[in-house]
């Protein structure tokens, strides 16, 4: 029975070793995805073509003090990338009434555009 025991849980211990292996999905590529990046010919940053958004449609309650039920200030490139770690990019592409960001509406799809452009470059400070 013991014999039996140990061989069951060598099996077990097999699968699971197999079943555990690293996945590439996480290691850098080869660049932008010309298929999901919607400007692949330019490299877009917070600095040159983002902080302007930023600036213009989300400072209003993503400051100091916030405002609206703001959760984060986005006065920066390092408070805005705590936003993108929190779905920033989803809600601001989102359809939804309930869920888009800003809360006044969806952005022109042209400055959506730029937002994931710069996800697709990789959110670059500069």
């Amino acid at each position: 029975m013991k014999n039996i025991l140990k061989r069951v849980a060598l099996l077990l211990i097999a699968l699971f070793c197999f079943n555990c292996g690293s996945d590439d999905s996480t290691e850098p590529g080869p660049g932008p995805n010309p298929d999901t990046n919607p400007n692949p010919n330019k490299i877009t940053t917070y600095n040159a073509d983002v902080k302007t958004i930023i600036d213009t449609h989300c400072l209003e309650c993503h400051t100091i003090p916030l405002a609206q039920g703001a959760p984060f200030p986005m006065r920066n490139y390092d408070e805005t990338i705590i936003g993108v770690d929190r779905d920033l990019v989803l809600r601001m592409v989102s359809t939804s009434i309930n869920n888009v960001m800003p809360p006044s509406g969806r952005l022109p799809q042209e400055t959506i555009d730029i937002i994931l452009d710069w996800e697709a470059d990789g959110f670059l400070e500069e």
